[in-house]
């Protein structure tokens, strides 16, 4: 799958918030009678009648869900809010089954949980419904919203609607106005509940054995189920998994920090353009590190939608972009190259990633009923995190605690970075920042309990090699934590690369989840698709590396127009990398904008005086689907000028290639390769 089908298919979304330090996503209220389901929702025919519990309440589906299948049935579960309470404030738990295909019982349901957490499962129906579909010959699809989040008593729809929608005075106030509001409510959104949750819906549905997957976070959800419920599963699925041993105070960031010179040096090595330039990628990684520690930057730059910002990037801003790469890898492609720039007196690269990836913790966060929300992962980020301080003392003592854990951390602890970065509350640490100023009503239910044992169930779980989200040197523990499990790198692969597009990652789940074997993973070890990094960032034309001459063509230009060429053809794929960001407007590195419309199957990009080096401007158009062809306007004081016209592809699944160059500059003929990523 190209990256454009892929954004078409899933639509261009912004990067996304850190994972425990996570997505800022949409929720609902902590209770939800049924006047709160939507009119929509509402007195559905049940089609479970037969199996299902009589304490369900069965509902219309909605239309989205309908068209997946019109054999699908949803419903409410009232659940306790508080189990000790067991009559009191309750919690309706949404849920959707869409039905297998073969006649017969089914043998068991996939129940998936994609993280956050704060994500609404449902509002995601159509992607995870075509994940799966080709295992729901013999398995039911189970979709439900955990508590908190989705049509499951979204939290912030109400209560806390501020702290959602960023209607606070800052993030320090808005959490602790929120944790007042919620008042003895605070505990009981943790992973432990959930799982609780989940079991009493299996009971409920009837329903002997589940296939639980969890990505990212939902690796707990999975954690917490199966060491409480093991003999209810049939196997589970963990996808870039976060666990239990990334819990204790800071130990999550080090995992990052640590991954973060394997991710710039995977990525710079399998571009054919940065290795060339940068084959020590380590020793440049460090040595930016080292130079923004001593220099930050301040400057102004364009961000994704080409709004002037003024930037501060210091080390933890240079961690944050590190630990949560947004777009296609895009930072952790330009970091060396833009170093180099920086070296050369150029900050413009590094400022650029720094206003790209600005994302302030107070922000509208959107309706939490159908997207995520922010105010269910405050809370369960609290409930089930381990935190440097004491909870029962006020929020000024806690951040001393906090300053005297940081200060017994080993210099080395986070390496490359310091533990000043990494302990950053301001960006790295938002998660502990969110706990300083929350509060717990009483002790949650921990993800884990006291004495548990992880069963004996077949267990499959991958991390791309190149995330450094949830790097593979933690997703491999968590999956070790079960005694029959299989780990598997995915060269190339993104944060869970089974639902991301990897075309191995996804068979190989899908056959472990039909057959319960891993089978021959093979594929796994080479990158379906090598992700783009940029060799330098020329000021002028001239600094470029030359293009190569087109041995099956006639090439009459020489050194200088070929350099002219190499900077053409980056201000394209410049501008086409960034649409996984900025949803199709934004502006050129030194000068111009592009726009991009998304038909069926391409998106057609227009540049407009875009300029990747300063002495080159560039006009034109790119059609960017299965291939990439763009026939561009090329002028300025560092060209002749004249027309190219370039073939090739981008972002595209097998080896990278090379853009095939032909066209008229300064009156000759042009003939010349330049590296596809």
């Amino acid at each position: 799958m190209t990256l454009v089908a892929y954004l078409l298919s899933a639509g261009v979304v912004h990067a996304q918030l850190p994972q425990r330090h996570h997505k800022l996503i949409p929720s609902a209220e902590s209770t939800q009678d049924s006047s709160q389901i939507p009119a929509l929702l509402r007195a559905q025919t049940p089609r479970l009648s037969s199996t299902a519990s009589k304490n369900i309440v069965f509902v219309p589906c909605p239309p989205d869900a309908i068209a997946l299948s019109p054999a699908v049935s949803c419903g409410y579960l009232p659940l306790p809010l508080e189990r000790n309470h067991p009559n009191e404030e309750k919690i309706n738990m949404y849920f959707e089954v869409y039905p297998h295909t073969n006649p017969g019982p089914p043998v068991s349901a996939i129940v998936p949980n994609f993280g956050g957490p704060g994500s609404a499962t449902t509002s995601s129906r159509g992607g995870v419904f075509g994940l799966f579909a080709p295992d729901m010959d013999v398995h039911d699809l189970l979709l439900l919203d955990d508590r908190g989040r989705g049509f499951s008593g979204a939290l912030g729809v109400s209560e806390c609607y501020d702290l959602q929608h960023g209607n606070v005075p800052s993030w320090d106030q808005g959490v602790a106005q929120c944790a007042a509001q919620m008042g003895d409510d605070t505990s009981h959104y943790s992973t432990g509940d959930i799982a609780l949750d989940v079991e009493a819906l299996r009971l409920a549905l009837g329903y002997d054995k589940l296939d639980y997957y969890g990505a990212s976070y939902g690796g707990m959800d999975a954690i917490a189920y199966a060491t409480r419920f093991g003999e209810h599963l049939r196997s589970v699925v963990l996808s870039s998994p976060f666990g239990p041993q990334a819990l204790p105070p800071f130990r999550f960031v080090q995992f990052e920090t640590n991954a973060t010179s394997r991710e710039v040096r995977v990525s710079c090595l399998r571009s054919p353009a940065c290795s060339v330039e940068h084959p020590e990628p380590d020793e440049e990684w460090d040595e930016l590190i080292r130079i923004i520690r001593r220099h930050p930057l301040d400057g102004m730059a364009y961000d994704a939608f080409g709004n002037l910002k003024a930037v501060h990037f210091d080390e933890s801003v240079l961690l944050t972009l590190a630990e949560f790469p947004y777009g296609t890898y895009l930072p952790s492609g330009e970091f060396l190259a833009a170093a180099t720039a920086l070296e050369h007196g150029d900050p413009a690269p590094l400022l650029r990633l720094g206003a790209e990836g600005y994302f302030p913790l107070v922000s509208d966060a959107g309706d939490p009923t159908t997207g995520f929300s922010a105010v269910a992962l405050v809370a369960t980020d609290n409930a089930d995190g381990q935190f440097p301080f004491d909870w029962s003392v006020p929020p000024p003592v806690r951040l001393e605690q906090f300053e005297e854990a940081v200060s017994n951390l080993p210099s080395d602890y986070f390496h490359p970075f310091s533990v000043a970065a990494a302990t950053s509350l301001e960006n790295v640490q938002a998660a502990e920042r969110a706990a300083v100023y929350w509060e717990l009503a009483s002790p949650p239910l921990p993800v884990v309990p006291p004495g548990a044992k992880y069963p004996h169930v077949p267990v499959f779980s991958t991390a791309g090699d190149i995330e450094p989200i949830i790097p593979v040197e933690l997703a491999s523990k968590v999956a070790a934590l079960f005694p029959e499990s299989t780990f598997v790198s995915i060269a190339g692969g993104v944060h869970h690369s089974d639902s991301g597009g990897n075309q191995c990652a996804q068979g190989l789940m899908l056959s472990f989840i039909e057959t319960l074997q891993v089978g021959d993973t093979s594929c796994a070890a080479t990158p379906e698709t090598i992700w783009p990094a940029v060799g330098r960032f020329p000021f002028l034309a001239r600094g470029a590396r030359p293009a190569t001459v087109d041995p099956a063509g006639v090439n009459e230009i020489g050194e200088a127009e070929r350099k002219v060429v190499t900077v053409a053809i980056a201000a394209a794929t410049d501008a086409a990398q960034r649409l996984s960001i900025n949803g199709g407007d934004g502006v050129g590195l030194r000068a111009g904008t592009f726009h991009a419309d998304f038909g069926s199957t391409a998106a057609i990009i227009t540049l407009t005086n875009c300029a990747f080096a300063s002495d080159v401007t560039v006009n034109g158009t790119v059609v960017w689907g299965s291939t990439f062809q763009a026939d561009l306007t090329v002028s300025g004081a560092g060209t002749a000028g004249g027309t190219l016209h370039a073939e090739g592809t981008f972002i595209a699944p097998g080896p990278v290639g090379d853009f095939r160059v032909t066209g008229m500059l300064g009156g000759k003929r042009v003939a010349v390769l330049v590296p596809e990523g």
